[in-house]
C-alpha cells in the first residue's frame, strides 16, 4: 500500500519521532473523537511505501518516500515535542527506514496546476464511492485545489498516483514537470508506482485464492503469512504485470521454495521438485517431495502457460 503523509514541519515531534524516524498522530481529537486521517497511522503495514509532502503552499514540496517498518500501533509514550497535540495521552505510531529523497523535490503548486483536469476528475470519482471512498489529501473549493486542513496520513491508490505525476516513464515526469523535475526524480516515481502495482497485485492474488496457501496439504491461511506470489518475476516479464494468470498464492515458506526453484508448476497445475533438490535431499527437500505431483488448489483463473514457461526458464527445469 501506498500513503501520503502530509506535514507543515519537519521536526513534527522531536528526537526519534521527528521526520523522517516515523509517522505519528494523536489517537484523538482534543475533547475526545476519531479522526480519520489520524486513525489511518493503524491501518500501516510493514513494508508499505509512505510518500513526503512538506511545507505549506506555495512552498510545499513532495520531498521523498519512505518504507514502513513495522505495522501501525497505539503507544503511551510521547513525542518530545508534542507541540499542538500535547492533549493527548496515547499516539499512533508506525516507524520507518530507508527514506530516499528526490533528486529534485516536486512542487505541489506545480502538480496542482498541471495536473488539475486529472485531479478534479479523480476527486468526482472519489466522491461518488459514497461511503466507500478513500481519505484524501486535497479538495476543490472556490474553483481551485488545495490541502485538505487535517489530512496528515491518507490513501494513495494507482489511480491517484497517476493523477498526481502521470507516470508512465520517467520522461514523462520530465516534460509535464517542464524540467522541474529530474529524470532521476522520474525514475524514483516509476518505482514507487512499481511497488504500489505490485501490492494491489497481491492483495488480488490472495482474494483470488481465498487467503490460503495453494500448496497441495498446506493449512495457512493466515493473511500475516501469505504472499500473492508472481510465477514470472515482475521485472522479467513486463506483458504478464497485473495480470492473475501470473500469481500464486503462497506462504512465506513455500513462497520462498517457488522464488528460488526448488519447485514449479508443471502444465496440468501439478507441484514438480527440481531434480537438483531430490538430488541434495536436505530437509526441505524431503518436505516438498512429500507433495510431488499433487495437484495445487487452483483458483478461478489458472496460472498463465506464458508465466509458468517463464518460471521453468528462470530456474532452469523441464516439468
Amino acid at each position: 500500500m501506498l500513503y501520503l503523509e502530509m506535514s507543515r514541519v519537519e521536526t513534527h515531534g522531536g528526537g526519534t519521532w521527528a521526520f523522517p524516524n516515523c509517522i505519528w498522530s494523536p489517537s484523538e481529537k482534543e475533547g475526545g473523537g476519531r479522526w480519520p486521517f489520524w486513525e489511518k497511522v493503524l491501518a500501516i503495514r510493514e513494508g508499505d511505501t509512505v510518500l513526503h509532502l512538506r511545507g505549506t503552499q506555495p512552498k510545499a514540496f513532495f520531498v521523498g518516500y519512505s518504507r514502513a517498518s513495522n505495522n501501525g500501533f497505539e503507544t503511551s509514550k510521547r513525542p518530545p515535542d508534542a507541540g499542538a497535540w500535547s492533549f493527548s495521552t496515547n499516539f499512533h505510531r508506525s516507524d520507518l527506514d530507508n527514506f530516499t529523497s528526490f533528486h529534485s523535490p516536486i512542487s505541489l503548486t506545480t502538480v496542482f496546476s498541471s495536473r488539475r483536469a486529472e485531479l478534479e476528475h479523480y476527486f468526482d470519482q472519489n466522491r461518488a464511492r459514497g461511503p466507500d471512498r478513500r481519505n484524501i489529501f486535497y479538495v476543490r473549493q472556490s474553483g481551485r485545489l488545495q490541502c485538505l486542513n487535517g489530512a496528515y496520513l491518507s490513501d494513495v491508490d494507482e489511480e491517484l498516483f497517476e493523477a498526481l505525476f502521470g507516470v508512465s516513464a520517467p520522461t514523462t515526469v520530465v516534460r509535464e514537470f517542464s524540467g522541474a523535475t529530474s529524470i532521476e526524480t522520474g525514475w524514483q516515481l516509476a518505482t514507487i508506482r512499481s511497488r504500489l502495482g505490485q501490492a494491489e497485485f497481491s492483495k488480488r492474488i490472495k482474494e483470488l485464492y481465498g487467503y490460503r496457501c495453494c500448496f497441495p496439504s498446506c493449512e495457512i491461511d493466515d493473511p500475516r503469512f501469505l504472499v500473492g506470489a508472481h510465477i514470472a518475476r515482475w521485472s522479467d516479464n513486463e506483458n504478464l504485470r497485473g495480470n492473475l494468470g501470473n500469481g500464486l498464492c503462497l506462504c512465506v515458506f513455500h513462497d520462498k521454495a517457488f522464488e528460488l526453484g526448488l519447485f514449479t508448476i508443471d502444465e496440468h497445475y501439478r507441484v514438480f521438485v527440481n531434480p537438483k533438490e531430490t538430488n541434495r535431499m536436505s530437509d526441505v527437500a524431503r518436505n516438498l517431495l512429500k507433495s510431488n505431483g499433487q495437484p495445487i488448489a487452483l483458483a478461478s483463473i489458472h496460472p498463465s502457460d506464458d508465466a509458468l514457461l517463464e518460471h521453468w526458464t528462470r530456474v532452469d527445469v523441464s516439468p
